[in-house]
């Protein structure tokens, strides 16, 4: 008994202490008495001013309230205003978010969970996403000088009453211009459907002058042969192309893309993002340009049959800076590196790269049966911290919400590592024989000095002893 009484008090000192220690260290402790003797009333010449300076007459009235008997100040205090509500926290800095398919199979899959992940990360308001339309722009418009000089041969040969190598000249234009797609306007390709079809009428092919019609009218609905370049045959062969066009059935296009996401333009129209489902439309060929920041633009003359359902779905090709960045979120994905706690050097490649501190990369891969699994990895390439990879299903709305608000908590720097036990004992307190020693004493009066020191008596009266005042 006589060893163990001393460890015991000895360990009990030591544990006791900890609480004060530790808010010592945080700096949340409560004020000393001498701390509260401080905070007397100094002279007025030692005050330090108030960030706004009083007028006047508050001067004075402060000077008379310093003044008065000692009495009238322990009259309660006017409260002091409300400070302001704190601003919302800035940014913790520019965040990059890319997705990596293992395998072929699963690029669809990541596409469209990246696209998710930027939409749901997007909407937070303290964390601001790379964009990359500022990043990848668009290439320069393609030129169409070979067009309009084909074009304009066309025209002067129809001028010079040649209508057959008219013709030919219309053709190779409109040919042209289909090729591009993407840099053609509507009403360019239709003023050369109109005058190849004036071409077609004048050499008597009555059929081919009317495919050309509809060809113009299917372009740019609202163009119309001027009357100071056509006769009147053409404006009665025009109107005809266009009656029989409209009676006829019409069929229904479905547009998407890989990504999804993408601007939709039919002639010219802006109607909406894809994925876009069945839009009624009269049948032949219907103008369809799709863009997507960073990735180039697609456009195609889609076939619209009657009473018939089209679909149109590209695989969108990347820019060259952005599929230069993707190459280096796969090679992150496949590297050892990437389950290491030093930063992956293709992580900061890609930080470098974007200007971004925070990257986080989908690894996402096809499992058996069409399922499609994905984890979610996230790197604060400042503070070389990471958030290790939260496995999830990416068709599943509450694993990827549940999987956001962790990327989220990271990048806020809200989700705070795992903490162990809050003190540096020293090494003879690890040893087992010194617990044998201690025994059961030492471990009831440490226990008890503990909760007695703690400032939010956590257990009370809960331990059966209500008398303590904990």
């Amino acid at each position: 008994m006589s060893l163990k009484t001393p460890l015991a008090l000895s360990l009990a000192l030591l544990l006791g202490t900890a609480p004060a220690v530790t808010e010592a260290a945080s700096g949340r402790g409560a004020p000393t008495s001498s701390a509260r003797k401080s905070k007397k009333k100094a002279p007025p010449a030692q005050r330090e001013p108030h960030p706004e300076s009083p007028s006047s007459s508050d001067e004075e009235a402060s000077k008379a309230t310093s003044d008065a008997p000692v009495q009238a100040q322990t009259q309660e205090p006017t409260p002091a205003p409300k400070p302001p509500p704190p601003l919302p926290s800035a940014w913790a800095g520019r965040t990059v978010v890319l997705t990596a398919p293992v395998d072929p199979s699963a690029f669809e899959s990541a596409a469209q969970l990246e696209t998710d992940l930027r939409g749901e990360l997007g909407a937070q308001m303290d964390i601001l996403l790379v964009e990359p339309a500022a990043l990848f722009p668009a290439p320069p418009p393609a030129s169409l000088a070979q067009g309009d000089a084909l074009f304009n041969e066309g025209k002067d040969l129809y001028d010079n009453l040649d209508p057959e190598a008219a013709a030919k000249k219309f053709t190779e234009a409109a040919a042209f211009y289909q090729r591009h797609a993407v840099d053609t306007s509507p009403e360019r390709l239709a003023r050369v459907y109109i005058f190849l079809g004036a071409s077609r009428l004048l050499n008597g092919n009555s059929t081919g002058a009317q495919e050309a019609f509809t060809r113009a009218l299917l372009a740019a609905p609202t163009v119309y042969p001027e009357s100071a370049l056509f006769g009147q045959d053409v404006h009665d062969a025009f109107a005809a192309a266009k009656q029989d066009l409209y009676r006829k059935p019409r069929g229904t296009l479905t547009l998407d893309s890989v990504p999804s996401g993408a601007q939709v333009t039919l002639h010219g129209e802006r109607l909406g993002t894809t994925p876009l489902k069945d839009l009624e439309l009269v049948p032949g060929p219907h103008q369809v340009v799709l863009t997507l920041p960073g990735y180039l633009p697609f456009g195609a003359f889609q076939e619209v049959a009657p009473s018939q359902r089209g679909e149109l779905r590209p695989r969108l090709e990347p820019t060259p800076d952005l599929a230069a960045v993707q190459a280096l979120a796969a090679e992150v994905s496949t590297s050892k590196s990437l389950g290491s706690d030093k930063l992956p050097p293709g992580v900061a490649r890609i930080a470098e790269k974007l200007g971004a501190r925070y990257v986080v990369l989908a690894r996402v891969e096809q499992k058996g049966q069409g399922r499609v699994q994905a984890s979610l990895h996230a790197w604060d390439v400042q503070q070389k911290n990471r958030l290790r990879g939260v496995v999830l299903n990416p068709a599943d709305a509450r694993e990827r919400q549940r999987a956001v608000s962790q990327v989220h908590d990271f990048l806020t720097g809200k989700l705070a590592p795992d903490t162990s036990f809050p003190l540096a004992l020293p090494p003879v307190v690890k040893k087992p024989w010194f617990w044998a020693a201690v025994g059961g004493v030492a471990v009831a009066t440490t226990a008890g000095i503990l909760l007695a020191t703690q400032p939010n008596k956590p257990l009370g009266i809960r331990i059966g002893n209500p008398g303590a005042g904990w």
